[in-house]
């Protein structure tokens, strides 16, 4: 009996050991960041607006015709088609499945099985499913972003639309608007969203708020239509947004490894070390948000990340003869 349990002490200790991090290993730690998008913008005078589809599919209505007055957010046409329908469907399935393991992590933790940190991560995963879904949705209607009247139409139903194709061209009733590019988040913008347009003279931030999607550039870039009282036409700046709080994940820069285009930790746990493959978001001062590949409390190297990753990498060959 002394033999066994000492015996189940010993693999007990073994397999502390395991899981507790040796020095030059950090934490990943979780904290509520409030994320900001930045772009180039310009003024514009209140010339006409194209109104384009953001997604490929097919007319199913339209309620627009030429010299009709249209106010901002106003639908003027309908999509529909197989690749709408599948993404709208998927978006759907992501936003349930996202409520569900919230729901079912709410339970855990009112029961002691789960923690703070995995009820966090659960509410983070769902409110990015369900930003997705309204863009899914939004996606399925072609509005216009300002107020005006419309000039001409270059579509009908029935008729098979690209991304990006313009269905009708509507002329602003305001004057001058911002026209503003933004990278990485801005297809999660709804119209409505507060912005400021910061004039590169130096002149006096301008409140300004979305009125839509115009398109998007061939490196990605979407372009979009912000109106405000105030804008004077020729004035170039940034355009800065603000998002709501949500949960971030964040580690040492030293712990990040490029290999081959991509990014990579090396973590910590109970099987031991091993390579994890992340996409890191903007760097702040020190760390790096990772938008996924880490959970919070996960165990990551930043004395030797590139070291212990190329030894791993190379342990997967064997020399020739």
């Amino acid at each position: 009996m002394i033999l066994r349990r000492l015996a189940w002490l010993s693999l007990a200790a073994l397999t502390l050991a395991a899981q507790a991090a040796p020095p030059g290993w950090v934490s990943v730690r979780e904290v509520p960041q409030t994320p900001r998008l930045s772009g180039f913008a310009a003024t514009r005078p209140g010339t006409s607006v194209n109104l384009t589809a953001v997604q490929t599919g097919t007319i199913v209505t339209l309620a627009a015709a030429p010299g009709m007055t249209v106010r901002a957010g106003q639908v003027v046409a309908q999509l529909g088609g197989a690749e709408l329908a599948a993404t709208l469907t998927q978006a759907q399935g992501n936003d349930a499945a996202a409520a569900a393991v919230l729901g079912a992590e709410r339970a855990k933790l009112a029961d002691h099985l789960s923690t703070a940190a995995l009820v966090a991560q659960a509410q983070a995963n769902f409110d990015a499913a369900h930003v997705a879904l309204a863009a899914a949705r939004q996606a399925l209607q072609v509005r216009s972003p300002v107020d005006g009247q419309v000039q001409s139409v270059s579509a009908a139903p029935g008729d098979f639309v690209r991304a990006g194709q313009a269905i009708a061209v509507v002329q602003p009733a305001y004057g001058t608007w911002v026209k503003a590019i933004l990278y990485g988040g801005g297809d999660a913008l709804l119209p409505g969203q507060a912005a400021q347009f910061i004039p590169a003279d130096g002149a006096q931030a301008v409140p300004v708020t979305l009125r839509g999607p115009l398109g998007t550039q061939g490196d990605g870039g979407l372009i979009l239509a912000f109106s405000g009282a105030g804008l004077t036409a020729g004035v170039a700046g940034t355009l800065n947004v603000t998002l709501s709080p949500r949960p971030a994940l964040l580690v040492p820069n030293e712990a990040l490894v490029l290999d081959n285009g991509q990014w990579w930790v090396m973590v910590h746990d109970a099987e031991g070390d091993h390579a994890t493959r992340v996409r890191p978001g903007a760097t702040e001062g020190g760390e790096t948000v990772i938008l996924s590949g880490l959970t919070a409390g996960q165990q990551v190297d930043v004395a030797d990340a590139a070291l212990l990753y190329h030894r791993g990498i190379a342990a997967l060959y064997q020399p020739p003869d």
